[in-house]
Formats: structure tokens, sequence, C-alpha cells
């Protein structure tokens, strides 16, 4: 799960514009994920970063800019040539096939990673060895799961892909504490893994206490404070979040 090609950035993208028709939601923002780190993007919502994180894995069309995963231009890409290139995207609110079962979303995110049908198997149980909920419950339907087993299952079904980079929307969303705290272990666990990743989040206290090593937050599509977030306090990241206000 680490860059095979070098020590620069796994996802490396310059002046990233995204539109929808003529408003502008994304102005020229840049930002590099390195392999073993988590960068943090913050804002209020409305800011671009939904808008960033669909541009960047292809299910927006990019204005203008250069995505770059592991130095291959792949921004003119669909978003599932993405994937294939190790570029997966955990979606806001839960994304799972809610009539499918929990070893069939899963199978169907293997089935997107390319993984052969003789390997299967034993990926499912790797999957279910890192999330052992998932494996308690591999046979009822997505939809019969709580909010956070779901968000869970969306987790897994991304990795089931075999990612590089990570893109991963809001995932606290309405989870209860329990299931918010077993999120970010699996986050921390998967950076610790050689993934890059870039987390929407509107949790700043659990950002800045560790799991991520920058932050960057956005305002009105643009860039307002970037920083290492060991450099930050949570005043510093609510200053630059409302000071347009």
């Amino acid at each position: 799960m680490t860059n095979t090609t070098g020590t620069g950035p796994l996802l490396d993208a310059t002046g990233i514009r995204v539109a929808y028709g003529d408003l502008v939601a994304v102005w020229e923002v840049s930002l590099r994920l390195h392999a073993g780190s988590i960068t943090a993007l913050v804002g209020r919502n409305g800011a671009g970063k939904t808008t960033l994180i669909n541009g960047l894995c292809g299910l927006l069309p990019v204005k203008a800019g250069t995505v770059l995963l592991d130095g291959r231009d792949v921004t003119a890409l669909p978003a599932w040539s993405r994937v294939a290139l190790g570029l997966t995207v955990v979606q806001e609110g839960k994304r799972v096939f809610r009539e499918l079962t929990v070893r069939d979303n899963l199978v169907l995110g293997l089935r997107g990673g390319g993984v052969k049908r003789a390997d299967r198997e034993d990926e499912l149980a790797r999957l279910y060895e890192r999330f052992p909920i998932l494996g308690e419950c591999r046979r009822q339907r997505a939809a019969d799961l709580s909010g956070g087993q779901q968000q869970m299952l969306a987790i897994a079904t991304a990795l089931a892909t075999k990612p590089r980079v990570l893109l991963v929307d809001e995932p606290s969303s309405g989870l209860a504490p329990v299931f918010v705290d077993l999120v970010f272990e699996a986050l921390s666990a998967l950076r610790d893994e050689g993934l890059a990743i870039l987390l929407v989040e509107q949790l700043v206290d659990e950002v800045l206490g560790g799991i991520a090593e920058e932050v960057i937050v956005l305002e009105r599509g643009r860039v307002a404070l970037r920083d290492r977030a060991a450099n930050l306090a949570v005043e510093d990241v609510a200053a630059s979040i409302y000071s347009s206000l």
C-alpha cells in the first residue's frame, strides 16, 4: 500500500477548479497526499469540501488543474478508472447497497478492485478480521444494519477495492460516539499501514487530537488555512472557518 515510485505524493492535485455549470464551487485548490498520512479538510457546510472530493475522484469534472495519482495524470479519467488505479472514495451518507447483504456489498468492492474470484474468500476473511462487527452480520441486508454498522460497511467496501489513496467524506456524521471511535481507529490503522487519506470532518477536536498530520480549512471554495495539525489549536481552526461571517 505504499508508493512504489519514490518519495513523492501519492496524490498531487494542483489548481483544482470545480463548477456546477457557470457556478464555480472550488477555486484553484492544491493539495498533496502522502503515503502513511491523513490530511483533514474542514470548513462550514457549503464550503466546497464534498465538491472538491468529487472532483478528485472523478465524480465531477475538473474545469481546471491537474490530478496526478502516483505521478500519472488521471484528471480526465472516469471514477471507475481511478478506482482501478488505487483512488477510492467513501461518500458521505453511508452509501451502501441497502438491499444486498453485507457479504454481497463487499464482493462488489472486491470485483471493482479487480480481485480474482479464487481470491475473494481470503480477501473477505481479511475484511471480517479488520471489521469483526461485519463478520458477525455478513448475511444480513445492509438496510437492517445500524447507522454505525453501515458506515463501517461503506469503509470496508472501499477497502475491498485495494486503494492506495482513500478519500473519506464526513464519516462521523450521525454516528453514536462508540462508532465514531471505531471509525477513527480504523482510519488511523489504515494510515499506519501506508494509505494516503483525505478526511473531510467536522469534529475538529478529533482532527487535531492526533488523527491528522495536516489540516486544510476550505472557505467559499478556497484554501483559508493550511498547517500541520500539531501547530494548530481548535480556536485557530474555528477562527479561520468563521472569519468571513
